[in-house]
């Protein structure tokens, strides 16, 4: 009696269209851009950390901080201390603050790897571009009053 089994060609041709549906599979879902996606809202999550931060700040001492608190984060993680750490991003000089005298008002900013420019109406501080991903556009926010 003969053993029923599957040809070599019948083989070949089921692995050939399980390739195509998973190459069509990763097309769609595209990995890369959604990664870059989650960087982006990490980006946005960190402002908004350090936002409430300042206004803590801003609440004891009736201004912002004059200094860039991304790379003199003094000013929030002292006595007393507002925040416990200040993001610094991937490259570590990713994000920019600037405040002017009187110090009533502060501008935040990231660069963002997907989609375009968010400036919200504030006047984008310079950025780092990101160490990987598109870099297509600038995030800003600044104080909401």
């Amino acid at each position: 009696m003969p053993k029923k089994s599957f040809t070599l060609i019948e083989l070949l041709v089921v692995i050939a269209i399980i390739a195509i549906l998973a190459g069509i599979v990763i097309t769609v879902i595209d990995p890369v851009r959604q990664r870059a996606r989650a960087r982006d809202a990490n980006r946005k999550k960190d402002l908004a950390i350090v936002s409430a931060a300042l206004e803590q700040y801003y609440a004891e001492n009736n201004k912002y901080p004059s200094a860039n608190v991304f790379t003199t984060p003094g000013s929030l993680t002292g006595t007393p201390q507002y925040i416990k750490s200040v993001p610094t991003g991937q490259t570590g000089a990713e994000y920019c603050y600037t405040s002017v005298s009187p110090y009533q008002n502060y501008v935040m900013c990231a660069p963002m790897e997907v989609g375009s420019n968010e400036l919200n109406g504030y006047t984008a501080c310079s950025t780092t571009a990101p160490t990987s991903g598109l870099n297509s556009g600038t995030y800003c926010t600044g104080n909401p009053f």
